[in-house]
């Protein structure tokens, strides 16, 4: 299990994650995002860690705020945050606007394996595997 605080102050909540691939490791600061269905990590990042989104054929439609877009997903050998691991993890490579907090979001492919408590009136967030 694993317990962060949370910031109500805050506007999202920032998970560091490391990613592993097949060249390097990358550390990002990804935004809990129960509200995005895919993990979305940085093109820069997929490619730097050994995952390069330009030979995939792959592809994920994205309705964004500036229409339709259409982004290469790619498979991520280790995800890791909070103490949890997980292998072989699909994720679509696109870049969040400059102003977002966050590197990409952590979407409900990932979280789906575990039991989330948000506890507002107590300040935390729990992650039960």
């Amino acid at each position: 299990m694993a317990k962060i605080p949370l910031n109500l102050e805050e506007t999202v909540i920032l998970i560091e994650v490391i990613l592993t691939g097949k060249r390097a490791t990358k550390a990002l600061k990804m935004i809990f995002d129960t509200g995005a269905t895919i993990t979305t990590i940085p093109m820069e990042s997929a490619i730097a860690i050994g995952c390069d989104p330009t030979k995939s054929k792959r592809r994920i439609e994205l309705i964004t705020a500036s229409g339709t877009e259409y982004a290469p997903m790619v498979t991520i050998p280790k995800i890791a945050f909070l103490g949890f691991n997980l292998r072989n993890l699909d994720v679509i490579c696109h870049n969040l606007p400059p102003q977002s907090v966050g590197s990409g979001l952590l979407g409900l492919n990932v979280l789906k394996n575990f039991d989330i408590f948000l506890k507002f009136r107590s300040k935390i967030l729990e992650i039960v595997e």
